[in-house]
């Protein structure tokens, strides 16, 4: 991935504003670990990368890494901020990171962006007012809310508030893609294991994420 993980930059954000970031980024995860423990343990393996560069006007997630804007990040509140990040460790967790052959890469983001937000919300997680969601729509795989978006008669009005990184050209070389899904398959059933049968993890969560892997 074409990222600089260095904390300086050579432009709008200093070293500092970067390194504030960080440690703001990692405090959420703790804060994580009471109310919200399966996204805190899906979590684990993702490091927090400020990048500062034209490509990377918000936020993604390359699979390994959690990447943002340190000035953007800046400009949101903690709970904005503990919303897309955890938001990003699910797009991770599904998979989301691997490039997707289709017609309309924003289409599909939403699509992605309604299914990661349908789970947050059967675990209890607070979504932005904004958040891409379609009730009627809950059950829907992936593709049938892709399709079903082609005939969106508003489709400008959603906006998703994170990058896909196949879309920001920002995607792990192909062989690195093949060890990852090895690691995020065992992962995933790791944190099922755990988890399912408790209150924190729903059986149609759990389902959904051994779906995706």
């Amino acid at each position: 991935m074409r990222q600089d993980r260095s904390l300086g930059t050579s432009r709008g954000a200093t070293v500092a504003m970067a390194a504030e970031q960080v440690a703001a980024w990692q405090r959420d995860r703790l804060a994580w670990a009471e109310h919200h423990p399966v996204t805190a343990a899906l979590a684990e393996p993702l490091e927090v990368v400020p990048v500062d560069e034209p490509w990377l006007a918000t936020a993604t997630t390359d699979g390994r890494c959690l990447v943002f804007n340190p000035a953007w990040s800046a400009e949101l509140s903690e709970l904005q901020r503990r919303q897309v990040q955890e938001h990003l460790v699910w797009h991770a967790a599904a998979g989301d990171y691997r490039p997707r052959n289709v017609r309309d890469p924003r289409r599909w983001h939403l699509a992605c962006d309604h299914a990661i937000n349908t789970q947050l919300m059967q675990l209890g997680a607070e979504l932005p007012m904004d958040a891409v969601l379609f009730p009627f729509a809950i059950t829907w795989r992936r593709r049938e809310v892709y399709g079903w978006l082609d005939e969106h008669p508003f489709l400008e009005l959603e906006q998703s508030a994170d990058q896909l990184a196949w879309q920001a050209r920002a995607t792990l070389p192909v062989t690195d893609l093949t060890d990852l899904e090895e690691d995020w398959r065992q992962h995933v059933r790791a944190t099922v294991r755990h988890y399912l049968g408790t209150a924190w993890l729903p059986d149609s969560v759990a389902g959904w994420l051994l779906g995706r892997r």
